[in-house]
């Protein structure tokens, strides 16, 4: 993007186009008006006795080039110099009488007033090119509301046209900023703008509620300094551009996230302003809290009674000596329970955001993974076979390595759960550019093409999957995970000869 910008610097701008045709017409104007000032005062003093016809064209010529060179250097005082000009020339020829030295002053004074009509009227002309080039580019742009019905011009006047033109671009300026005001005032975020050194040029309603004054004219790092902002607590404070972006709580206890933006020109990197917005985050943090008190709840208060019933019935068949099938299916329902507590807990650590990434070498957790895994694997003579190119493990993923740990156990349990006695289950890791890809493919019952799209659903149980235990909600998990990873997850399935699991997370760059 800033090579986009620097780029679009490097290109003449519009007043550049036109200043350059402005001196190629001062050009065409000199080149054909100083040759027939030159004729018409050689030609006028040949009939006059005094200086030599080759002497009156060359002062001529020179005081109509003065007079043009300095309507190029000086155009909003054209009709001064004009005056002054044709004011010298008369000025010079009276002086040249009284010597006996007798000088027209007709072609001298006709050349500038030729002159400065001529570069008038050009000027005008691409000035009013100027106009429609830039009106017709405005035109163009995207409109970013609609816009009022306006009369078309259907007249001959170049002029007038351009004026009714521009008086519709001012118009639809004005309501572009109004509705920007507008959206601005009643943005959901308290958002402030400022010019390059702090000051607050614009402050919408959910600011000025914040900060409890009208913002406008005050400096915006004392403003986030009476907040309370960690930051700016010490002096020398930082200067706005530099300054960290936190999340903080104020002095009345409310969760606060600023955020920073440098407001650019189209040709520019230097910020005329900056758009600093607060957003006020003390719901959702108290919503992680009551989250958070939950999660404990059902990862300690409702395991303890199960685990108690657990250890009961232990102590019932030790004492009895033998199993009851009542016992049993408490025991098979009381399990089922806590899978689906530990799932629930699993999952709603999977979907919140206090994920803990370091970097982590892939190949280490897989082989963790296949540790746990064989033993479950074992007991229905599964083989697990796994293939690792040497570079998948040399490279590390930043990954919150117990969740990522367990999204690839889920994965391989649940390959393991679903496969025959006596087959196989291979685990792939590979290396392709910037990303790690891990295949996990069993030979199990598959699942049915139509029931893929809710493969990842909370909850949901497939046809292939009937007579096996299961929540449903390990799947669910993995997905959350791997997406937190910034990476995807595939499913490829034929019912009856298998299914393939293809994760990608990408890479930490060397």
């Amino acid at each position: 993007m800033n090579n986009n910008r620097r780029r679009e610097s490097r290109i003449p701008s519009q007043v550049q186009r036109l200043f350059r045709q402005l001196v190629r017409e001062w050009l065409w104007i000199s080149l054909v008006l100083l040759p027939l000032t030159g004729m018409l005062s050689y030609h006028a003093q040949t009939s006059l006795q005094g200086i030599s016809p080759t002497t009156g064209a060359s002062l001529s010529v020179g005081l109509v080039a003065a007079v043009l060179g300095v309507l190029l250097w000086r155009p909003r005082w054209a009709l001064w110099i004009t005056l002054t000009g044709m004011a010298c020339a008369l000025l010079l020829s009276a002086a040249l009488a009284q010597a006996q030295r007798w000088w027209s002053p007709t072609p001298t004074v006709l050349g500038m007033l030729f002159g400065y009509l001529i570069w008038n009227w050009r000027r005008l002309s691409v000035v009013l090119t100027y106009f429609g080039w830039e009106l017709a580019r405005l035109d163009s742009e995207p409109k970013v509301f609609p816009e009022r019905r306006r009369s078309q011009f259907n007249g001959t006047d170049r002029l007038q046209g351009q004026i009714m033109a521009l008086e519709q671009a001012m118009s639809r300026t004005r309501d572009t900023r109004r509705f920007i005001a507008d959206g601005l005032e009643y943005l959901p975020v308290a958002t402030l703008i400022s010019d390059p050194k702090g000051q607050i040029l614009l402050g919408n309603r959910k600011a000025r509620e914040l900060f409890e004054n009208n913002l406008v004219g005050n400096d915006v790092l004392d403003q986030l300094a009476g907040l309370g902002y960690p930051e700016l607590s010490t002096m020398p404070r930082p200067p706005l551009s530099a300054m960290p972006l936190l999340e903080f709580r104020d002095h009345k206890e409310r969760s606060l996230r600023l955020e920073r933006a440098a407001l650019l020109t189209a040709d520019g990197d230097t910020p005329i302003g900056w758009l600093l917005s607060l957003t006020d985050l003390s719901a959702e943090r108290a919503a992680e809290e009551q989250r958070s008190v939950l999660l404990r709840f059902l990862s300690h208060d409702l395991r303890a009674p199960h685990s108690a019933i657990l250890a009961l019935l232990d102590v019932h068949r030790h004492q009895a000596g033998v199993d009851s099938p009542l016992f049993e299916q408490i025991e098979r329902q009381v399990r089922r329970a806590l899978d689906l507590t530990d799932g629930f807990v699993l999952l709603a650590r999977a979907e919140s955001e206090a994920y803990q990434f370091q970097p982590s070498l892939f190949a280490m957790l897989v082989l963790d993974v296949l540790d746990q895994a064989l033993p479950i694997a074992q007991q229905k003579r599964i083989e697990l076979r796994h293939a690792m190119d040497e570079q998948s493990q040399e490279r590390l993923v930043m990954a919150d390595q117990g969740l990522l740990t367990r999204a690839l156990f889920n994965l391989l349990e649940n390959a393991i759960k679903y496969s025959p006695a006596g087959s196989a289950v291979h685990l792939r890791v590979s290396c392709h550019e910037q990303w790690l890809r891990c295949e996990m493919i069993d030979q199990g019952k598959g699942i049915a093409e139509e029931e893929l799209p809710e493969l990842f659903s909370q909850y949901r149980r497939f046809s292939s999957a009937q007579g096996i235990d299961g929540i449903g909600l390990g799947l669910s998990m993995v997905k959350a995970v791997i997406d937190h990873h910034g990476g995807s997850i595939e499913c490829h399935s034929v019912i009856d000869r298998g299914t393939t699991f293809l994760l990608h997370l990408p890479l930490i760059a060397e």
